[in-house]
């Protein structure tokens, strides 16, 4: 019987909309041009694809995120030039607060679901860190009345672990008084929920109404693409 929900963050709860991802790219190019890197907006897109395949192997690897000084710092590497160290600090606090000037949109129905989930479930959040920290995360889900659904918020750059690795879920489950068979995780991504999840013994919804990147091709119990009606679906896991 499931007596827990536990729910990822970007593109479940929050949309990872390209507003922040453009203006960090925008900053980065106008820095590295300033010392001396004329990069066009091709090569910029280049270091950052680069960047995001080794801070997803980062994970696999180490069980941990990367946090946004690390990830500046990577790219820069990928530069071979040099930057004062006033500028990479300046650019990982740009990098992780830009959220709060380009609030990410509310996912459509969430806010509902959890209002009626709340009532009935322990629900917890499981959000990997990256280019925004824990302190930014939780500043943005306070502002749009997120923390009163959950008994547990849970981050990687926090607990020092990561999706997909199993202990991020079961310590989560842990603070939530209830075991992980007990319970079903809903996120955006295969390789970090869904695979976490099910590594640690919970059921587990893929979640395709933001990014439909692995919509038809996935290992979740179920795949939904609105909250609607989630929690009478949830009762027949």
């Amino acid at each position: 019987m499931i007596r827990a929900i536990t729910f990822d963050c970007w593109d479940t709860l929050l949309e990872d909309d390209e507003s922040r991802e453009d203006k960090r790219r925008e900053h980065l190019r106008f820095i590295l041009n300033e010392n001396g890197f004329l990069a066009t907006q091709d090569e910029i897109n280049d270091l950052f694809t680069k960047e995001a395949e080794l801070f997803k192997n980062y994970i696999i690897e180490n069980r941990k995120t990367r946090n946004s000084r690390q990830r500046i710092e990577t790219i820069i590497m990928l530069t071979n030039i040099q930057i004062p160290e006033s500028e990479m600090d300046k650019l990982a606090i740009f990098c992780d607060r830009i959220a709060l000037e380009l609030p990410p949109p509310v996912v459509p129905g969430v806010k509902a679901a959890l209002e009626i989930l709340s009532k009935n479930y322990r629900l917890g959040l499981i959000c990997n860190t990256g280019w925004h920290s824990a302190p930014t995360v939780r500043q943005l889900l306070g502002q749009n009345d997120f923390p009163k659904y959950f008994s547990h918020l849970t981050f990687s750059d926090e607990v020092g672990v990561a999706k997909p690795h199993k202990q991020i879920f079961e310590y989560t489950l842990e603070k939530l008084g209830l075991g992980t068979k007990e319970a079903v995780h809903i996120g955006d991504l295969e390789y970090s929920d869904i695979v976490g999840a099910k590594q640690a013994h919970m059921k587990a919804i893929l979640f395709a109404g933001v990014s439909e990147e692995y919509k038809d091709n996935n290992s979740a119990d179920l795949t939904i693409s609105t909250y609607e009606n989630l929690a009478e679906i949830i009762k027949q896991l």
